[in-house]
């Protein structure tokens, strides 16, 4: 009776370790907002946890098939894997397993293959299994742990990591929901640029690199010639497409390094890498893109561009004074750059 006793004593301390442990991961997860904190967070505390070597989170990809984030020992590795009919993953969203004490038997039985997404194929075979989904918004996904051992969970195992997995859902909701109001509030709504918000942040950030000896940074601003011409002649429709039509354009610049920005009206900024007779031949040739454009407007709209490389003395307020000055030159000569500084 004594043993009995004991056994049950020694049982509810467990659980209420495993409790607590809970309340902690939950209250660890709340204090982040940033999706990718939140997954390496994440895993993390689910070893800690089940004291397992390997944590899987698999999220379904849009385009479909699965984006895998998977800690195994101290590596975290990324993988994409392609979708597939039948596969464990696949089973844990239909609700057809949940946990498996001896997985290698299981996948013979079920004639199932796997993906290995160990992060050294030195490492040993998952022999212990348990997969339960996640339900985040509109994110789908399933969190695993994984075990090098044989009859390694227990039924109370997986009933805490489906208690998790309700948490990790809610936490990774709300991760989302905040960086979609970040990216509202720091994004122009017309053309999908940043907006003058996030170039101050981005500005001061290049200013603080300059003045440490990093990177360095050449500012451009730039605005429409006779935009009101534009929208008088061809309708604010038209001018909206032509703004439209420069932020399409001005992408194409952050896939060479640079950030860009719609200020308001019809003012854009562009933070270019290196300095400024590289980001001169740079914007030279983005004009080419810009002429080559089908606009609806008749002819091309006509682009004042004025550049100021960074220096470590500036403020951000000196930084586009000059930048402003060398656009309003261009202006007045109706160039699109002028040649000196």
């Amino acid at each position: 009776m004594t043993v009995t006793l004991n056994f049950h004593a020694s049982d509810a301390q467990r659980q209420i370790a495993r409790y607590r442990s809970l309340v902690q991961v939950t209250a660890a997860l709340a204090r982040l907002v940033r999706t990718d904190d939140l997954l390496r967070a994440m895993h993390e505390q689910v070893r800690l946890m089940f004291d397992t070597p390997i944590t899987l989170l698999a999220r379904r990809a849009p385009g479909g098939g699965w984006h895998c984030l998977t800690l195994e020992g101290d590596n975290v590795s990324e993988q994409r894997i392609p979708p597939r009919p039948d596969g464990l993953l696949e089973r844990v969203l239909r609700g057809t397993i949940r946990m498996e004490n001896g997985l290698p038997t299981y996948l013979e039985r079920e004639r199932l293959g796997v993906t290995r997404l160990h992060f050294r194929s030195d490492l040993p075979h998952t022999l212990s299994w348990m997969g339960v989904p996640l339900h985040a918004g509109e994110v789908t996904g399933v969190l695993s742990v994984q075990s090098y051992v044989l009859n390694a969970f227990t039924p109370e195992d997986l009933e805490f990591l489906e208690l998790l997995a309700v948490h990790l859902s809610i936490a990774l909701e709300n991760a989302a929901l905040h960086e979609r109001v970040d990216q509202e509030a720091h994004t122009d709504p017309l053309t999908g640029l940043w907006n003058r918000r996030r170039f101050t942040q981005r500005g001061e950030a290049a200013l603080n690199a300059a003045q440490g000896g990093g990177e360095r940074f050449t500012l451009a601003i730039m605005d429409l010639q006779d935009f009101k011409a534009i929208n008088d002649r061809f309708g604010h429709a038209v001018g909206d497409e032509v703004l439209t039509g420069v932020g399409t354009l001005l992408r194409r610049l952050a896939g060479r390094g640079a950030h860009v920005f719609r200020l308001g009206g019809d003012e854009f900024a562009v933070l270019l890498p290196g300095d400024r007779d590289g980001a001169r031949l740079t914007l030279l040739e983005w004009l080419e893109d810009v002429r080559a454009h089908p606009w609806t407007t008749a002819a091309p709209p006509h682009l004042n561009i004025g550049l100021a490389q960074a220096h470590p003395s500036y403020s951000m307020s000196d930084w586009m004074r000059e930048a402003d000055s060398q656009m309003y030159e261009a202006k007045r000569r109706r160039l699109h750059l002028i040649e000196t500084g």
